[in-house]
């Protein structure tokens, strides 16, 4: 799928990634960017890496932990509200 994300496109893949990585964010400046997201992940945990993903994309320059607190928070909120996954094929 390809998304937008503060003006740049990056290719949205759900892949094979080792559990320990679960999610991988190339830079704003890589020609043909990605984000990939480990396919063994659900539910919860899914929206969070995602969303931790998404944080890097939409701002390259924040260190990790911010990028970490940030996802969890959200992530929990979110499905707190009733967050429910939809179809990944979309256009976004």
């Amino acid at each position: 799928m390809r998304i937008k994300v503060c003006g740049k496109y990056w290719d949205l893949l759900f892949t094979d990634l080792d559990e320990e990585t679960r999610g991988e964010c190339d830079s704003p400046d890589t020609p043909k960017k990605q984000i990939r997201i480990c396919n063994n992940v659900k539910g919860e945990e899914e929206l969070e890496v995602l969303l931790h993903e998404l944080l890097h994309a939409a701002d390259w320059s924040k260190d990790e932990e911010w990028v970490e607190d940030t996802s969890y928070d959200l992530a929990r909120i979110l499905c707190k509200l009733g967050w429910k996954k939809g179809d990944k094929n979309e256009d976004v």
